[in-house]
C-alpha cells in the first residue's frame, strides 16, 4: 500500500496533568496515533502536545495563537482541538474556566482561561472542519483551592462556547459527559479517550473506505462510554444541522481500506470488475427493491427529524432537545451508509 498523509490535518492537545495524571497520558496517547502514518497520519508539525508545566495557561494561550496562524492559511484544514484536565463553574457566579497547569485560587485571572476566552480562541479558526473534544472530569481535588472560600461545580462546555456554535457552521463540540456526571478513568486512559482512540484508528467506521468520520465516531462514543464506565458516563455533543455531510476527521489505517487485524469479506468489500448476466440481474433488483426505497425513507425520517429539532426550545427543553440530537446523528450515520452503498452499487453497474 502506498503511504498516504491527512495533510489537511490539524490538532491541539493539552493534558493538564498535576493531581489528573492519566490527562497526559491520554493526550499522549491521542497525539501518537494522530501522527503514526499507519493511523491517522496527520503531519508531525501540525500536531502540538502540551502536558504539565507546558500546559500552563501562557503555554495554552501561544499554542492556541500557532494554532490559528497555520489553519487560517489553509482552507481546507480539519481541526482537533483536546482538551483533558478541569472544566468548572463557579457556583456564586456561574462563571466557566478551564484549569491549566500551575492553576492558583488567589489569582484566577492570571493562572486560569475563561469560557470566553477560550471560546474566543475557537471562534478564531476558520476552518469549516473543527470538533472541540472536552473530557473535563469531576470538580473535587482542584489543585490550588486550599483557603480559598469557593463552591465549584463540575460543567463540561463553557456556555459561551455553546452559543458561539449557534452562529457557525460546520463544527461540533463533544464533552466527555453531561454536567451532572463524572468522566471515569481505568489504569490507563478515561474510558472517553479509551473509547477515542479506538474510533480514530477504524473500530468505528461504516463505509470502511479509509477515513475516520465525524459521525461514525460520534456514535460509537455514545454506544461505548456508557457501557464501559463504572459510574453513570454520557458523552454530550453540540452538534450543527449541517454536520450532516459526515466529514473525514482523519485516516484511519493511513488509507488504507480495512481495519487492522479485519481480512476483506469478500461478498461486500469486493465487487468483481466484471458482473456476469445473473450478478448484474441481482445487483440492479437489490438497487430498485431495497437499497433505493430505503435510502429514500431515512432521508425521510432525517429531515422529520431535524425539522422536530429545530422546534424545540433548547433552553427550556434540554432534554428532549438533546435526546433528539442523539438520534439525529445514529440516523444521519445511517443515511450516510445508505449513500455509500448506493453508490457502490450504482458504480458496479455502470
Amino acid at each position: 500500500m502506498t503511504q498516504k498523509t491527512f495533510y489537511n490535518g490539524y490538532a491541539l492537545l493539552i493534558g493538564v496533568g498535576a493531581d489528573l495524571p492519566v490527562t497526559v497520558k491520554d493526550a499522549t496517547a491521542l497525539r501518537d496515533v494522530l501522527v503514526n502514518p499507519n493511523c491517522a497520519a496527520y503531519p508531525q508539525g501540525q500536531v502540538e502536545l502540551l502536558t504539565e508545566k507546558t500546559a500552563n495557561r501562557q503555554g495554552i494561550i501561544d499554542a492556541f495563537n500557532r494554532l490559528i496562524e497555520r489553519v487560517n492559511q489553509n482552507p481546507n484544514a480539519t481541526v482537533i482541538v483536546y482538551f483533558s484536565g478541569h472544566g468548572v463553574q463557579l457556583k456564586s457566579t456561574n462563571e466557566y474556566f478551564l484549569v491549566p497547569y500551575g492553576y492558583d485560587g488567589r489569582q484566577r485571572v492570571d493562572t486560569a482561561i475563561s469560557g470566553l476566552e477560550f471560546t474566543q480562541k475557537i471562534e478564531a479558526i476558520k476552518s469549516r472542519k473543527l470538533v472541540v473534544l472536552l473530557d473535563c472530569c469531576h470538580a473535587g481535588g482542584i489543585p490550588g483551592l486550599k483557603d480559598i472560600d469557593e463552591v465549584f461545580i463540575k460543567s463540561p462546555v463553557p456556555p459561551t462556547l455553546l452559543e458561539a456554535l449557534d452562529i457557525g457552521t460546520g463544527r461540533v463540540v463533544v464533552a466527555s459527559s453531561l454536567e451532572d456526571e463524572k468522566s471515569y478513568y481505568n489504569s490507563r486512559y478515561s474510558y472517553f479517550t479509551e473509547c477515542l482512540l479506538e474510533a480514530l484508528q477504524g473500530k468505528a467506521s461504516v463505509e470502511k473506505d479509509g477515513y475516520a468520520r465525524i459521525l461514525d465516531i460520534l456514535i460509537y462514543l455514545f454506544n461505548q462510554v456508557p457501557v464501559r464506565s463504572p459510574g453513570e458516563q454520557h458523552p454530550f455533543v453540540k452538534k450543527m444541522l449541517d454536520l450532516g455531510e459526515n466529514f473525514p476527521l482523519c485516516y484511519y489505517a493511513g488509507g488504507s481500506k480495512f481495519i487492522p487485524g479485519e481480512l476483506p469479506n469478500s461478498e461486500q468489500d469486493i465487487t468483481p470488475t466484471v458482473l456476469t448476466t445473473g450478478q448484474r440481474q441481482r445487483l440492479q433488483q437489490k438497487l430498485e427493491e431495497i437499497v433505493k426505497p430505503n435510502y429514500n425513507l431515512q432521508s425521510q425520517k432525517v429531515a422529520r427529524l431535524s425539522k422536530a429539532k429545530s422546534c424545540i426550545p433548547k433552553n427550556t427543553m434540554p432534554l428532549v432537545f438533546f435526546q433528539l440530537e442523539q438520534e439525529l446523528i445514529e440516523e444521519e450515520a445511517v443515511l450516510a451508509q445508505l449513500k455509500s452503498e448506493l453508490e457502490e452499487i450504482e458504480q458496479a453497474l455502470q
